[in-house]
């Protein structure tokens, strides 16, 4: 089965689907349809977090941060958070968030826990119409609905050297070319790569280019939110519109607000879409990547 004649998506659908895990197939089919819809890949930067070394891989602890920084003081946050006020035995870890905010760590050990800060790359896929946006397989709960019960899976990351599948692996080779051309190549010690959950944000079209306009989100829905609050109450506060442009706005609200997992919306001349960022790390032997020399650091 192919999607086209010699087109991304016909090299990577597998031929066979005997033994496949029927989500991993249909997830697979979904990330086929998407590289071929939207074949340029762009590197929109790096983010940081910090992990720690669990039985079966990796586990994340923090939000990212765009700065090593800023990754290294979120986890001594985290490491503070859970040490018990007069709790001795947590003494190496009030030690460790303290080595974290005075010196810049990427590694370290204490009370028999290993932590790393790890880089995350950041990817937007565009195609002909612009940035893809969310797909029919990303986790997408209707307003109100919230999360399922118990920790979400893409948290957790193996620590094995896992092949990974047919577009995982068209997604790094598109990500070393980049880097090639911007002369930011990973090292060869790194380069297995392992993907995380996707993130979503509100772009805006301006000057013949789409330009993100609010934070990221961990689902389709939370960006739409954040976009209808901002035609509900953003715009008539800041942008003061006529009263014709601001029933506009609030129509634009309820149908981004609504249950109808709108992706795209024109209003009074602008025009929105929720788009997708797909989000990797890359693995070695002895886990993901830290920071690299290269990145901005203000430590």
């Amino acid at each position: 089965m192919t999607t086209g004649d010699g087109d991304a998506g016909g090299r990577l659908f597998p031929e066979d689907l005997d033994g496949v895990d029927p989500v991993a197939a249909v997830m697979l089919a979904d990330a086929c349809r998407s590289i071929a819809a939207y074949p340029d890949l762009v590197a929109v930067g790096a983010l940081f977090t910090a992990v720690e070394r669990v039985p079966d891989g990796w586990q994340v602890l923090c939000p990212c941060d765009p700065l090593p920084q800023g990754a290294r003081e979120l986890l001594a946050d985290h490491l503070e958070d859970g040490c018990a006020p007069g709790d001795t035995a947590a003494e190496p870890l009030r030690r460790a968030a303290w080595r974290l905010r005075t010196e810049p760590h990427d590694e370290l050990a204490a009370a028999g826990r290993r932590f790393r800060v790890i880089r995350i790359e950041q990817l937007v896929r565009t195609g002909p119409d612009g940035p893809e946006p969310p797909r029919p397989t990303d986790f997408d709960p209707r307003p109100g609905e919230g999360r399922p019960p118990g920790p979400r899976p893409y948290d957790r990351f193996g620590g094995g050297q896992a092949t990974p599948d047919l577009a995982t692996a068209e997604l790094l080779c598109q990500l070393l070319d980049a880097a090639a051309r911007a002369g930011t190549e990973p090292s060869e010690s790194f380069l297995t790569p392992v993907q995380l959950a996707p993130a979503f944000t509100v772009a805006e079209r301006s000057g013949g280019q789409w330009r993100p306009v609010g934070r990221l989100h961990d689902t389709p829905q939370q960006a739409r939110d954040s976009l209808a609050t901002y035609f509900r109450h953003v715009v008539p506060a800041i942008e003061r519109p006529g009263e014709a442009e601001l029933a506009d706005y609030a129509e634009a609200a309820t149908l981004m607000s609504g249950a109808s997992r709108r992706n795209g919306i024109a209003v009074v001349g602008r025009r929105f879409r929720i788009v997708r960022l797909e989000r990797l790390t890359l693995m070695g032997p002895d886990g993901p990547e830290p920071p690299r020399a290269s990145d901005a650091d203000p430590y």
